[in-house]
């Protein structure tokens, strides 16, 4: 057993166990009695007719179970559903899970998985063949201590389910202190039990592991429902060996609760059973109106289909005892649990039945901390919104040259080399280590394709939409600052704005957010995956209207990451926040899920702009709209208006952001929100460059456009020039002097305080967001993108093309080579200022590496290094005709010396004939780093000079 001194007392038995080994063990001689395996324990009963799917006994002194199997145990399949029930900053979320049946061999049981993987609809011929092939796996096999008083198996079940724990909990169950056990759960049902542990792990903090062991009724009338992808499921996926047409191979049911009309005949009738969802009693008071209004948005979606209040919320309450005798782990009940833990997130997961994709349980999973105050990591939070998007090629390219990695340009100086060193140490990882080649489907929660990879029911491991909640709530409090949450409200919502103030923030803001953060994790226990095109509906000036504020959701679905809509144009009126109600898509969506029409026609409507979809693995594709936290039908629109709201901020950080008694250190905080809203605009319009739209339209949908639609030119070119007029030009950071001389930290040698330098590095952080956004656009992806779009686009029509892209960004970059000398500069007022020299250097850079063999990968390359190496030579003598003739005398220092250096470097790279080291050409990059085993070089003689011109 798990304890030490229970082994002990028991060695006799198990030796007895193993000694029959050899033999049959047909009768209960063959083992101890169970009076002497049993003596001390207390029998578990928890229903009046003492029924229950096992039989459990406890002994709580030093906790030890045993168990008790049906004599029909071998022709049953058992659910196992784990979860870290406390201990655990993700506490409740619900854990693996796992399929299984019982198999005897002689005195010891194998627990097994059954092979639903391979499958074959062949005949009897065809399933031996791939029975005999494909064959189920054994998880572990334990003794069987005696045989109960109902003529079953008895097992050690603390031991199968503590020292076993790693098959079921990985490594969160490693290095558990197994004697200091303490049984917190037993209960044992007709159809299942629940059973829950606390004790040590490995670092001595106490944690509850809980299973809920269940079996599933197999014939329920429930009929799987094939999944098709011009609609977003969560699927459970099979191999079918024996269709012998590849399309009909490989089978994809759609994940959905067993949801029937009561009354067949009635047009509209009660659900035979609801979906119910219990609120915890964790969730604070003064937000659960707001839960419960999120949760049932989704009612008028199964009202469309015919069935009326098919979502259903209860409130536990600890004061009357209403619902407490529930509990979370329980996989009977479905439930809303609140953690505070300071965590952004929220997680909608569910269990589903492996064989049909019916689901069987589904919790929701709220955190606290999108509520607090915004307060991230510099690095964190701007890598994280630049990297969106970004391709598996992209990233494999930049493995190889981190030094256009906005991962490492973003973080601080002095750890730039640790993080290369760490990328080397993990080698070359499958599609250039983006997530969802490398997930790890025994956890949840912590990776951006968890619940989708390598599990055969899909559901969602992992869920950002909170996150972004998190920024929206920082903006929220920002703009409250600075002008009044009624000036917010512009008027129409005075009285919602003065109203209850929920942690700081109007309810008429935060509750409306929490609604749709809500409906989106509901939307995902109903088998809903993530809409990434949904936000793209209607345009700006349709969302701030009266035509929608207040009447229609200005999205196509909840399924989206929303951003926040504020407002700046006093043209238009503040229109909502945020979704006020599940969108047309989901209404879609959850009809072809949930109807028993005609499902053709239902997907008949797949061209309808309200019903556009694209999922998680289409983030990094070529459709600009297929994008977390964009929004509205023209990006550019809004993209222009976060620049507005950038500036906004800027505008009045000192005079009205920070208040008298507040710390200087706000003044950081607020200016680095503008730079995420800056960045984030870049980060949108750069995937439009190269762009193409996918759709998923079928031959012979009605109004059926083409898969693949080039973005139109005048829209590319309109995202590139937005670019490069909001990174490349010194005003568009909105830096002052004066703005400059408060942008401080405050120092705490703690976790609450900074041990950055006080003043903020304003080159280093500049430089970072101008690179990443060359990386956004000079990437192998991008332009190998911009060149096949080319060749789509019939001659005599209208495309961007490389030489536009790679020139303009020169063109734009070295643009003070083309001004007349008519004064004499000095280093303090120098002809080329600072920051625009780091963003030559960087972008010199970037051609030289473009010209080189090594520098792009696939078709585009050889166009792109000839375009490089015809630019570089344009540049020479660029450089050249300013400097030559006495015209020198009139250049300061700093714009003289970084002018020869390049031209230096130019000529170095046009004069090698053979070019072996890419790094030796480019002599001088921005940053010192080490490439394969070489010393760590300045690739760059000329990048320090910034820090002498503060």
């Amino acid at each position: 057993m798990a304890a030490s001194r229970k082994r002990l007392a028991l060695s006799a038995v198990v030796i007895a166990a193993f000694a029959g080994l050899a033999t049959p063990a047909s009768a209960a001689d063959d083992f101890p009695e169970f009076s002497k395996v049993s003596e001390d324990f207390t029998k578990v009963v928890s229903t009046t007719e003492d029924r229950s799917m096992w039989t459990l006994w406890t002994r709580n002194k030093d906790g030890q179970m045993l168990a008790e199997l049906p004599r029909n145990f071998e022709n049953q399949n058992y659910f196992f559903a784990m979860t870290v029930a406390s201990g655990d900053r993700w506490a409740g979320l619900q854990g693996a899970d796992m399929y299984v049946k019982w198999k005897r061999y002689d005195k010891r049981l194998a627990l097994i998985q059954p092979n639903y993987e391979i499958r074959t609809s062949g005949d009897a011929s065809s399933k031996d063949s791939v029975n005999r092939t494909f064959t189920d796996r054994v998880i572990l096999d334990i003794p069987i201590l005696t045989m109960g008083p109902g003529g079953g198996p008895v097992i050690d079940l603390d031991a199968l389910l503590l020292n076993e724990g790693s098959n079921f909990f990985g490594g969160t169950a490693a290095g558990l202190q197994t004697r200091l056990t303490n049984i917190k759960k037993a209960k044992a049902f007709p159809e299942n039990v629940e059973i829950s542990f606390e004790l040590p792990g490995r670092d001595g903090s106490l944690r509850t592991l809980s299973y809920s062991i269940r079996t599933i009724p197999e014939n329920t009338g429930y009929k799987p429902r094939e999944a098709d992808n011009r609609v977003g499921f969560f699927t459970t996926n099979y191999t079918d060996l024996g269709a012998y047409n590849t399309d009909n191979k490989y089978k994809r049911y759609i994940n959905r609760w067993q949801l029937e009309k009561a009354d067949p005949s009635l047009k509209l009738s009660p659900p035979k059973e609801p979906i119910i969802f219990y609120v915890e009693h964790t969730v604070p008071v003064r937000y659960r109106r707001w839960i419960k209004e999120g949760t049932l948005m989704w009612n008028k979606a199964f009202e469309n289909v015919g069935i009326q209040d098919a979502v259903q919320v209860f409130f536990q309450d600890k004061a009357t005892g209403a619902h407490m005798d529930k509990d979370p782990e329980d996989a009977r009940y479905n439930f809303i649990l609140w953690l505070s833990n300071d965590i952004s997130t929220a997680i909608g997961p569910s269990r589903v039945h492996p064989l049909t994709g019916q689901i069987l349980d589904a919790d929701i999973v709220l955190t606290d901390g999108w509520l607090r105050v915004f307060k991230g990591q510099w690095d964190d939070i701007m890598s994280e919104v630049v990297m969106e998007g970004m391709a598996p090629e992209t990233l494999a390219w930049l493995n190889d040259k981190p030094q256009w990695d906005p991962r490492v340009r973003f973080a601080p100086p002095e750890q730039r080399p640790y993080i290369i060193a760490q990328r080397r140490a993990m080698g070359v990882l499958p599609m250039g280590g983006a997530p969802i080649a490398n997930s790890d489907p025994t956890t949840f929660g912590d990776e951006e394709y968890d619940g989708l990879v390598g599990r055969l029911s899909q559901m969602n491991g992992f869920c950002n939409a909170a996150s972004g909640k998190a920024y929206d709530m920082a903006m929220v409090r920002a703009m409250g600052e600075m002008v009044g949450f009624i000036e917010m409200a512009r008027g129409a919502d005075v009285q919602a704005a003065e109203g209850d103030i929920l942690d700081g923030v109007p309810e008429s803001f935060v509750g409306p957010l929490l609604a749709d953060l809500v409906a989106h994790e509901v939307g995902h226990t109903l088998g809903l995956r993530h809409n990434f095109k949904a936000s793209s509906v209607y345009d700006l000036e349709e969302i701030n209207s009266d035509k929608l504020k207040g009447k229609t959701t200005w999205t196509g679905s909840v399924m989206d990451y929303h951003p926040l809509n504020i407002n700046l144009d006093e043209n238009l009126i503040q229109g909502d926040y945020a979704p006020i109600d599940i969108g047309p898509y989901d209404m879609w969506a959850i009809e072809y899920g949930y109807t028993n029409g005609d499902l053709k026609e239902v997907l008949k409507r797949v061209a309808e702009p309200q019903l556009a979809y694209a999922t998680d693995e289409d983030t990094g594709g070529s459709d600009p709209l297929a994008r977390r936290y964009d929004f509205a039908k023209n990006p550019l629109d809004y993209a222009n208006s976060k620049m507005d709201l950038a500036r906004f901020f800027r505008s009045n950080l000192l005079d009205k952001y920070v208040k008298d008694g507040e710390s200087w250190y706000q003044a950081r905080q607020g200016y680095m929100l503008s730079l995420r809203e800056q960045s984030g605009a870049l980060s949108i319009m750069a995937n439009w460059v190269g762009g193409a739209f996918v759709n998923r339209d079928q031959k012979g949908d009605p109004n059926a456009r083409p898969p693949i639609q080039p973005v139109p030119a005048a829209d590319q070119r309109a995202a590139l020039k937005f670019c490069i007029d909001n990174a490349f030009t010194d005003e568009s950071f909105g830096l002052t002097p004066e703005l400059l001389s408060y942008l401080t930290v405050d120092k705490w040698y703690d976790r609450g305080g900074s041990l950055e330098d006080s003043p903020w590095p304003v080159h280093d952080r500049v430089l970072a967001i101008q690179s990443s956004t060359m990386t956004m656009l000079m990437n192998p992806t991008t332009l190998s993108r911009v060149y096949d779009n080319e060749f789509r686009i019939p001659a005599g029509e209208d495309a961007l093309t490389l030489p536009e892209v790679l020139f303009g960004i020169t063109d734009a970059a070295w643009s003070e080579l083309d001004q007349r000398l008519e004064k004499r500069y000095t280093a303090r007022e120098p002809m080329i200022s600072s920051l625009r020299r780091n963003l030559q250097s960087e972008q010199l850079d970037r051609l030289i590496d473009l010209a080189m063999p090594e520098g792009l990968y696939g078709p585009a390359a050889k166009p792109v290094a000839d375009l490089a190496t015809l630019k570089l030579k344009e540049l020479n003598t660029k450089i050249e005709a300013l400097t030559k003739n006495g015209s020198a005398d009139r250049i300061d220092p700093y714009t003289l010396a970084h002018l020869e250096d390049a031209k230096s470097r130019i000529g170095r790279t046009l004069n090698a004939q053979t070019i072996f080291n890419i790094k030796d050409a480019a002599a001088g990059a921005s940053m010192p780093f080490s490439f394969f085993g070489q010393e760590a070089r300045n690739l760059s003689n000329h990048g320090d000079d910034c820090n002498h011109d503060h």
